[in-house]
């Protein structure tokens, strides 16, 4: 079995504290040639985060507490980001900061980056509001073992050449029955960097396994199974959506079986995208805003949920909803995502044309 890792998002996130000469994007968390638009967010704002740790003032702002992070070309892995800084708002209780970001001068992301300090005390006040439908019972104590028989289990294979790398930073958890043909899903999600780039988990104790940190929110909350892919009609004999639910309840199925055979590179299969894409659309980001309402503990966390929901679809614009909780079903992010679908022949056949 091939031992080496995917590059850890932790790792991916450390960026140099002198980077006038620019920062090197790693390789292992895009799609193809492009790098995920939730870990150039969480590179933006790390970056923010370590402007205002210089500052006089912003020392004193040690959390993010909003971000707006739009998105007007690929950032590709192969070239090497530059960032800007502008200090758009100065202030006593928060701060916003404007970090843009380019790739051979031209500008490719850009954050607007709300900074604060959530131990300073402030007002507390009971909405009563409740997720609705309730979250799918679940007993985390058997859920990474797949011992919980209400939930499954899939995670991308790790290909160093392969398209959907970024799919394999985490192994994601959905419930069994779930309807396959609505406009929400819901999801418990781990770090999938520590694994075997097709096998299991690398880690030999508890403490050496991977965790989610404050600084990863939106990695994750741009990892949800796209709501779109349960929409489309299916036809007799044709492959099913590559994102959809009743797919990934394949794909688990398959994984599951080639792991109780003992097979090593169990996550391996010819159809679920890993290698190439075999997508009918490609989902593009392109605006992301992010609220976080609690940072997630100093040594993070091994579980998240996710419920992700879209509510209208037209001409290819999607709106797209994400709460992130923590293990105890706590609030941690809001996240709204703009989207656009284009059909996968199109995008295709524009990289050609390139």
């Amino acid at each position: 079995m091939q031992s080496i890792l995917p590059t850890s998002l932790a790792t991916a996130l450390a960026i140099p504290t002198s980077s006038s000469d620019g920062i090197q994007l790693s390789p292992d968390i895009s799609y193809g040639d492009v790098s995920l638009g939730g870990y150039i967010a969480c590179v933006m704002t790390k970056y923010a985060l370590q402007h205002a740790a210089q500052h006089p003032i912003m020392r004193g702002q040690p959390d993010i507490h909003a971000s707006t992070v739009q998105f007007y070309r690929p950032v590709l892995t192969s070239k090497v980001a530059a960032m800007k800084v502008h200090e758009v708002s100065i202030g006593k209780g928060w701060s916003t900061l404007r970090i843009e970001l380019f790739q051979t001068d031209k500008i490719a992301a850009s954050v607007d980056a709300t900074l604060t300090n959530f131990a300073m005390p402030n007002v507390n006040l009971q909405t009563g509001w409740t997720l609705s439908p309730p979250s799918t019972p679940v007993d985390l104590s058997k859920l990474e073992s797949d011992g919980d028989p209400r939930w499954v289990s899939y995670q991308t294979a790790f290909h160093p050449d392969g398209f959907r790398r970024a799919s394999s930073y985490v192994k994601t958890f959905i419930p069994k029955d779930w309807p396959t043909d609505i406009g929400r899903l819901e999801q418990w999600v781990l770090p999938g960097w520590d694994c075997f780039p097709q096998g299991s988990c690398a880690a030999e104790t508890e403490a050496d396994k991977a965790r989610w940190t404050t600084d990863m929110i939106q990695f994750v909350v741009d990892m949800g199974l796209p709501v779109q892919e349960n929409l489309y009609p299916t036809q007799p004999g044709k492959p099913l959506p590559m994102a959809s639910v009743a797919a990934i309840l394949g794909f688990s199925a398959a994984q599951k079986k080639a792991r109780l055979q003992g097979v090593p590179r169990w996550r391996e299969l010819d159809l679920d995208g890993s290698k190439r894409i075999m997508a009918q659309s490609v989902h593009v980001t392109l605006k992301m805003s992010t609220e976080i309402k609690k940072n997630l503990p100093a040594d993070g966390t091994r579980w998240l949920y996710m419920r992700t929901e879209a509510k209208r679809i037209v001409d290819g614009r999607l709106d797209m909803e994400v709460l992130l909780f923590d293990q105890d079903m706590q609030l941690i992010a809001i996240s709204n995502h703009v989207g656009q679908i284009i059909p996968a022949s199109r995008k295709m056949q524009k990289k050609a044309q390139l």
